[in-house]
């Protein structure tokens, strides 16, 4: 294993500056059941299975860019049906963090960077942000369509009485 890299149990990692390195800063992560019980609860599905994630981070002039990869395998409802299914997300995903980000309006911060809380950065909560921004918003599972079909065989669907009430002159 590489002298700057990390094994760490959990995603408890406070990431301070000063652990940057020139080259860098790289940790190995996999996320206790607890941790991925919370990322569960925050997304509000049934259950986050397992995560591991790969995490990056480097000084970028006045940036910092937390990069990696995510794998997990999660718990999902599907819209269509209301089955419960797997969804795995095995994704690379990139962020932008500074400790001054420029305020374009009262209260509004450039989009694609996010402030620094005092000089350090939370591994946990920047995996979890990144789990929620990869998963499918509106999960369906393999071989369900959302494709709206009458049983023409009994003759029964939403607007068959209809023709009830129709008066006839």
């Amino acid at each position: 294993m590489e002298k700057n890299k990390k094994e760490e149990k959990g995603l408890n990692k406070i990431l301070f500056l000063g652990e940057i390195g020139p080259n860098g800063w790289q940790g190995h992560f996999k996320a206790t059941s607890e941790q991925c019980a919370k990322i569960a609860n925050r997304f509000d599905i049934p259950a986050v299975n397992s995560l591991e994630a790969e995490v990056n981070a480097v000084i970028d002039g006045d940036l910092i860019r937390v990069y990696g990869h995510i794998k997990a395998n999660l718990e999902r409802i599907c819209v269509v049906s209301l089955d419960h299914f797997e969804e795995v997300l095995d994704t690379d995903f990139e962020a932008l963090f500074a400790e001054d980000v420029p305020l374009l309006k009262e209260g509004e911060m450039e989009d694609d960077i996010e402030p620094i809380d005092r000089g350090r950065l939370d591994i946990f909560d920047i995996v979890s942000e990144q789990v929620g921004l990869n998963m499918n918003p509106f999960p369906r599972k393999d071989g369900v369509s959302g494709d709206y079909t009458e049983n023409t065989e009994t003759g029964n669907h939403p607007f068959a009485n209809l023709k009830n009430l129709i008066k006839k002159d």
